[in-house]
């Protein structure tokens, strides 16, 4: 899954907020919709005084339609400053409106595509890389299909019978193992 550079209307927050800039970014996935309105600081304390009414005014004049774009909206606040720990736990545990992510301490001057790149790792993961481990066989596993192949699947009673002792023998295996 990747993010996309959306063209959308942030006007409501560029007019309010001159000094910040504002970016759409969607998912280009159907199934799992996810959009991040990516606001980029040029001071941490530009985030700090300005995040909660951010997020007011995007849950009043963008998450209106009850749509998707209320559901798996991210607000990412970005500065080249730092900000403390505290600040940032505070931003990024406030659960209203939207999910929220801080990336502090950024090098300046960071292109919309690099910010793409930096919030893919956040959200989906994508540097992480999956590796596949052998599958390890107890030695003691117990091998059921010595005792089921080969089953009648018929309904003649001596089918039935016979099925009935393969179930005998697989309980009677299963309790051995127990001790």
């Amino acid at each position: 899954m990747k993010l996309l550079n959306k063209e959308s209307d942030l006007e409501f927050l560029s007019v309010e907020y001159e000094s910040i800039q504002f970016h759409m970014l969607r998912s280009d996935d159907r199934l799992s919709f996810i959009s991040c309105i990516v606001c980029v600081c040029e001071t941490a304390q530009e985030i700090i005084g300005n995040w909660r009414a951010i997020q007011n005014m995007v849950a009043v004049y963008h998450q209106h339609s009850g749509g998707f774009d209320f559901w798996n909206m991210y607000l990412a606040f970005v500065s080249a400053e730092s900000i403390s720990i505290w600040e940032k736990y505070e931003i990024e545990n406030n659960k209203f409106s939207a999910r929220k992510i801080v990336l502090d301490g950024l090098q300046e001057n960071l292109d919309i595509d690099q910010l793409i790149l930096e919030l893919e790792r956040q959200l989906f993961g994508s540097d992480l890389k999956l590796e596949t481990q052998p599958s390890l066989v107890e030695e003691n596993s117990t091998d059921l299909g010595k005792y089921y192949r080969g089953a009648p699947l018929d309904s003649k009673n001596e089918s039935k019978e016979k099925r009935a002792l393969m179930v005998d023998k697989i309980i009677e295996s299963l309790n051995s193992y127990e001790n």
